[in-house]
């Protein structure tokens, strides 16, 4: 739960932290349990599986959601560079007929105040106008999560900080010469690449990652980060041996985007696709900090970790047992 509570009201907020309350309760009853059990003995590994950022949510800030904005990139496509327009669909359309529910619930309830001076029903009034400029409900209870290019010709997919483009039309894998070979792709990559909310654009180019961000682009080849022009554009997220090797993976996954964004990412918050205020799903800050509590038989100390294959080398291996070989069967 604090994963919810810290998504929604921010990794050091108080009613997340005050909700490890319910987790530390949950490990003492756990560790009572053992305690308690003198016939078969247990060991206590206690993991997270990721860290969190404090986040600023994309549609609040830039008035729109990624999908729109992608819709809105899009649709300029003929103007700017003679191409067809491409169709986008969002998931959750701002238009709904649910979209002005809280702002006319908050107008009831100013109408039907009883309080003799107006000030309150102003203040009403201006918190009315907020919800109506950033907030609808089907927004709050159906939040986008993907958009889709009705001709299939595009699709925008995210969560948290991370967000997946693919050019449908067609159903290869697309690399970075791919897209800068067509003007509508090229058009978008570019355009997505200049805009304040996406801090890094990742596409793979041959057997290398390559990164491009408003102040500079850099290649991923092998474990090395050789940056082309400008500013090393991993250099706000993290540069050490294990961010460079997860972009990398991230980016080379047969099912990744044909574009891979980051939110852009100041040192403090990162902005979030998602409506949330607390983001994990890419690099910058303590999102890509889990931690790992171990028994003082299980020293993992002078152990590096960093994926899922160390954990299972460092934490299940040491319980390994070799099989018992199986005596043969009696013969007549």
């Amino acid at each position: 739960q604090y994963d919810e509570l810290a998504h929604h009201f921010g990794p050091s907020s108080k009613l997340a932290l005050s909700d490890l309350r319910r987790t530390d309760a949950r490990i003492k009853e756990i560790w009572r349990m053992i305690r308690a059990t003198s016939s078969r003995p247990y060991d206590l590994v206690i993991l997270s599986d990721h860290g969190m950022t404090p986040a600023a949510s994309y549609r609040v800030k830039f008035g729109e959601s990624l999908g729109t904005t992608v819709k809105r990139i899009l649709r300029g496509d003929p103007v700017r560079v003679g191409g067809r327009t491409l169709n986008v669909m969002a998931s959750a359309s701002e238009d709904s007929e649910y979209a002005d529910v809280p702002a006319q619930l908050v107008e009831t309830v100013t109408q039907l105040s009883t309080q003799p001076h107006t000030s309150f029903r102003r203040r009403l009034r201006r918190f009315r106008n907020w919800v109506r400029s950033r907030y609808g409900l089907r927004e709050l209870i159906l939040p986008e999560k993907y958009s889709v290019a009705s001709r299939d010709d595009v699709v925008v997919t995210y969560s948290s900080c991370l967000a997946l483009a693919y050019f449908a039309d067609t159903p290869e894998q697309l690399g970075y010469d791919e897209i800068m070979n067509d003007p509508r792709r090229a058009h978008l990559y570019a355009a997505l690449r200049a805009h304040p909310g996406i801090g890094l654009v990742a596409t793979r180019r041959g057997g290398t990652v390559h990164l491009e961000s408003r102040v500079g682009c850099a290649e991923i080849v092998g474990e090395t980060l050789e940056v082309l022009w400008g500013e090393n554009p991993l250099a706000v997220y993290g540069t050490e041996p294990h961010v460079v090797r997860a972009v990398r993976d991230l980016v080379r996954q047969p099912n990744a985007g044909d574009l891979v964004l980051f939110g852009a990412y100041d040192g403090h918050d990162i902005i979030s696709f998602d409506d949330q205020v607390g983001g994990h799903g890419s690099a910058g800050g303590d999102q890509t900090y889990p931690f790992l509590i171990t028994p003082p038989e299980l020293d993992v100390s002078h152990e590096t970790i960093e994926d899922a294959r160390d954990i299972h080398r460092v934490v299940m291996m040491p319980y390994a047992r070799p099989r018992p070989i199986s005596e043969p069967a009696p013969t007549d």
